[in-house]
């Protein structure tokens, strides 16, 4: 299998953070009418669930589904499940984002020449096409 290009991972991240912030903007915004916030929230809310039961069960994210990469076990080259793909890939790394500087230095470790990131060595993962 081919790793995933640079390119394809930040069109994934960034087409995810759109899915996911757009619906969530229209449901939190003072002003918009009550039904649009609160369409906003329950879209939000599914977005989040799909996302995680599509990662989950094919190891991919909206996202990586529409560029055409998935996560995959580094030493299997299957997919991690819940456990690898939402507990240490997502979960885990979000709380470690929470240290000031790390999600840059996650993010640069990208152009290493495997394009592992932090969360990929913390996962045992690979992102292939």
């Amino acid at each position: 299998m081919e790793l995933a290009t640079k390119t394809q991972r930040l069109l994934a991240a960034i087409a995810d953070s759109l899915i996911t912030a757009v619906p969530y903007v229209l449901g939190t915004v003072e002003g918009m009418p009550d039904p649009v916030r609160v369409l906003g929230v329950i879209v939000s809310l599914g977005v989040i669930i799909a996302q995680l039961v599509l990662v989950s069960k094919q190891g991919q994210t909206i996202g990586k589904k529409l560029v055409g990469i998935r996560i995959v076990r580094k030493d299997t080259m299957e997919n991690g499940g819940f456990v690898v793909n939402v507990l240490k890939r997502g979960f885990l790394n979000g709380l470690l984002s929470l240290i000031p500087g790390y999600f840059l230095v996650d993010c640069l470790f990208i152009f290493r020449d495997d394009r592992r990131c932090i969360h990929d060595m913390i996962a045992g993962t690979i992102v292939v096409q």
